[in-house]
């Protein structure tokens, strides 16, 4: 396939879901544990921990939300200005190594001005004629101790802040130029294997066959839909229990992240497995809501998804084979008959009835059509 061709693929989004439940969660976190400082650091001292990895750059984040070389230059320009830049978010996973959150272009820009010394500035809109194409070192020395002394206003969460108070504060403080989606929030609170496990069955064959090259890896879409399956094949549906999928998704990273090699072994052949029957049973109205008779099908619907990928696992390969249109039918026929089904697909998506209304539909489906 092109790269044009995939590029064009990938630009598509999820079918609409709304997660949040109207369901109340009842003691969500001890507000005792969060702790969180405010540091002020120069840009000398910021760059200097970035250039020792005691401030990390994703290369994950890095890869996928990079700012082109205008927007990073005028960044350059900002600063020579003396025009403040909005607070840093970290998360000081270790005291002395911080994963930067929100602000991470910034600090790249930084990193690719002053550190590796790759940048030159173009594109400015007012320091054009004096500092066109020039790079760090280049620049008067004047200019640089600008640059060097300019203050930066850090909020850091220690260590001892637990991971899902951390995931709450992420997700309401950040709120830079890149908002973090709820899975690039977790990939940076949950260091360690699970990050890689999830970016490596993401690219997979079988996954990117299944969801046909359409979810975006851009923001992390497709690492969360892997992420879903695993969270409900290590905690069955019946035992969800709080209206916070968030939450339950969080812990699902931790548990990956302590989790045997064999257990681990175990949920990656399953996955993959769980791929390739749902695209041989559904083709190419895998994870969908879809009319064959009309011809329609929506964009991947990561609540099908994670229910699907699920539920098929729990029954014999070769029967569910054998009785393919049964079941395609008789999901067809849900999704145009059983209203309360299809809000469960969308809305309100991680409320504890909506989950089990899902997954007990998926049971039923592939239970009666196996039984006939």
């Amino acid at each position: 396939m092109n790269d044009e061709l995939q590029e064009k693929k990938a630009e598509s989004f999820f079918d609409e879901e709304i997660i949040e439940s109207s369901e109340r969660i009842d003691n969500p976190f001890d507000p005792s544990k969060i702790n969180v400082v405010r540091e002020s650091m120069s840009i000398f001292q910021a760059i200097r921990k970035i250039q020792l990895h005691e401030i990390k750059l994703d290369p994950d984040f890095q890869r996928n939300l990079v700012w082109d070389d205008t927007r990073q230059s005028r960044l350059i320009e900002s600063i020579l200005l003396k025009i403040p830049l909005p607070a840093f978010y970290l998360d000081a996973i270790e005291p002395d190594c911080w994963v930067v959150v929100d602000g991470l272009q910034r600090l790249s820009t930084l990193d690719r001005f002053m550190n590796q010394k790759v940048l030159k500035l173009t594109g400015l809109e007012f320091l054009g004629r004096q500092f066109d194409d020039h790079g760090f070192d280049k620049l008067p020395r004047s200019s640089q101790r600008d640059i060097e002394e300019t203050q930066l206003t850090l909020y850091v969460i220690r260590p001892e802040t637990p991971p899902k108070v951390k995931f709450t504060i992420f997700h309401r403080l950040n709120t830079g130029g890149m908002v973090l989606t709820p899975q690039e929030i977790r990939h940076a609170t949950f260091p360690g294997r699970a990050p890689a496990l999830l970016r490596d069955l993401a690219s997979s064959v079988e996954f990117t066959r299944a969801t046909a090259f359409s979810v975006n890896p851009k923001r992390m879409d497709d690492r969360e839909c892997v992420l879903r399956h695993f969270a409900f094949r290590m905690t069955k549906f019946e035992d969800y229990s709080k209206p916070d999928l968030n939450d339950f998704l969080g812990t699902a990273m931790d548990s990956l992240n302590k989790a045997h090699e064999d257990v681990i072994e175990k949920l990656r052949g399953d996955f993959l497995r769980a791929m390739s029957l749902c695209y041989s049973v559904f083709g190419p109205y895998t994870f969908r809501k879809f009319n064959r008779s009309v011809k329609q099908r929506s964009q991947i619907n990561k609540a099908i998804f994670e229910t699907w990928s699920t539920a098929i696992l729990d029954f014999d390969e070769a029967h569910v084979l054998a009785n393919a249109e049964k079941i395609v039918s008789a999901l067809e026929n849900a999704l145009a008959t059983d209203v309360e089904y299809l809000k469960s697909l969308s809305l309100a998506t991680g409320g504890i009835n909506p989950v089990k209304r899902r997954f007990n539909k998926a049971y039923q489906i592939l239970g009666t059509a196996l039984l006939q």
